[in-house]
């Protein structure tokens, strides 16, 4: 049996300034939308986004700035500038690389928040229109929450074997050509709570 893959290498995240560039809507639809479609024109990207190619070239060099997506040579156009994602293994940041400051902390916090609500924004679309998917997409999404007793370690040691669980279904879904294949937006959060 061949043992699975090792987990995919994040970039880790800690310099303020990067954060900042994540803060912005439209940049976090780009991010996404780049992430499923590996390459795009802004053009391309604007029809996606309902923004203009030049609001979106603006938004993707101050996302090229931080190294988060990067101009890519599509052989079948040079006329136009292709973009994709500058690190497929996605990045991470963590509030305690931010806790130095009042004001690091505050941009960590907003930067995670404006990735929640885009996360969540996502799901409620999904419900406001999931008739439009068909029965079989309705029946195939899931929602599922839990409340665990756990330790600060045994969380952590939960969530890498979550990654990489998605990781597989990445490469599988990658590496297929059968099947009727839409892009999937999996969200798992796993944090303490009070019940």
């Amino acid at each position: 049996m061949t043992p699975p893959p090792p987990p995919r290498t994040r970039r880790k995240l800690t310099d303020m300034s990067e954060l900042k560039a994540l803060t912005h809507p439209i940049r976090l639809r780009l991010l996404y939308a780049l992430r499923a479609n590996k390459s795009m024109t802004a053009t391309q990207l604007g029809d996606l986004v309902d923004e203009s190619p030049a609001s979106v070239s603006y938004h993707l060099r101050k996302l090229a700035e931080h190294g988060f997506v990067k101009e890519v040579e599509n052989g079948s156009d040079k006329r136009q500038r292709w973009w994709s994602e500058a690190n497929e293994e996605g990045f991470s940041w963590s509030e305690n690389d931010f806790a130095d400051s009042p004001e690091s902390l505050s941009v960590a916090k907003a930067s995670k928040d404006s990735w929640l609500a885009h996360q969540w924004s996502r799901l409620r679309d999904f419900d406001r229109t999931s008739e439009s998917w068909g029965q079989e997409w309705v029946a195939a999404a899931f929602s599922s929450d839990d409340v665990l007793r756990l330790t600060a370690e045994e969380t952590k040691e939960m969530g890498t074997e979550m990654r990489a669980v998605i990781d597989k279904w990445r490469r599988h879904g990658e590496n297929a050509t059968s099947g009727e294949r839409e892009h999937v937006m999996v969200l798992m959060h796993g944090f303490p709570t009070t019940p």
